[in-house]
C-alpha cells in the first residue's frame, strides 16, 4: 500500500482540511495543524505535536 492509499483526505475546505490514517487525525488551518487526535491518547491540546501517531501523519503528508 502506497502512502497516498493510506492518508485520505477526510474534508478540503477554503482554509482548512482534515487529513486522517487508520491512527491519527488531522485539522490543518492554511496548511498548519491547529489540532489532533489519535486512538491511543484521544483528543490532544490545539498545537500539541509531540504524539507519535500524529508525527506519522504528518510526515506521510510531508509537513515534517
Amino acid at each position: 500500500m502506497s502512502i497516498q492509499e493510506e492518508v485520505r483526505e477526510f474534508f478540503k475546505g477554503q482554509y482548512y482540511e482534515i487529513v486522517e490514517d487508520e491512527r491519527a487525525q488531522v485539522i490543518l488551518l492554511e496548511g498548519e495543524p491547529v489540532a489532533s487526535a489519535c486512538i491511543e491518547h484521544g483528543s490532544h491540546d490545539v498545537f500539541d505535536l509531540n504524539c507519535p501517531h500524529v508525527r506519522d501523519l504528518l510526515k506521510k503528508i510531508g509537513y515534517f
